[in-house]
């Protein structure tokens, strides 16, 4: 591929990325929101824990499940002007997010525990809206919360990305031969 092709390649993905992450970090659902504002105490720390959340789901759903091994590396170049303009804000704000997503990546890397990723996941999300001891029922309704992030991610992801699409007599480990 020639130079140029390489730099349309290299924008189309960028494209692409930044489209995922529109469609992967809208705004959640109102109704989330206020519980988790009612569990904390405080709607503006609920909001930016769920804003941290669906952008760590969306980061996760990237790096698992996205056709493409550049994919992943895309999207997170995508979030830096998105980190850039929270760091001009607040470098608090930056740090923040810093740590949520070393808790979620910590969460996801987790093997043999007995808990499902989204609980992990929702417990990283509790701990950040400041509920170290939470109930079962928050933490349900937590996972509730991770488990439809991430379907709103590998929504977006097939719909930028587009789908997987094998022949039905060929296994997928066929494939790699």
């Amino acid at each position: 591929m020639s130079w140029l092709g390489t730099w349309r390649s290299a924008r189309e993905r960028r494209r692409r990325a930044a489209a995922y992450l529109d469609r992967a970090l809208a705004p959640s659902d109102p109704a989330e929101r206020q519980w988790l504002g009612a569990l904390t105490g405080d709607p503006r720390l609920a909001d930016r824990e769920l804003a941290f959340a669906v952008r760590a789901v969306a980061l996760i759903v990237a790096e698992r499940d996205a056709l493409d091994d550049r994919t992943a590396s895309d999207v997170a170049s995508a979030l830096v002007p998105l980190l850039d303009a929270e760091a001009r804000r607040s470098a608090a704000e930056k740090a923040a997010w810093v740590a949520r997503w070393r808790g979620y990546s910590a969460a996801m890397s987790v093997r043999g525990h007995a808990d499902a990723p989204a609980v992990r996941l929702a417990r990283v999300l509790l701990d950040g809206a400041g509920v170290s001891h939470p109930a079962a029922d928050s933490v349900d309704r937590a996972a509730e919360v991770v488990v439809r992030a991430r379907g709103r991610a590998n929504e977006a992801l097939r719909a930028t990305f587009g789908e997987a699409s094998l022949p039905d007599d060929i296994r997928p480990s066929a494939l790699r031969s």
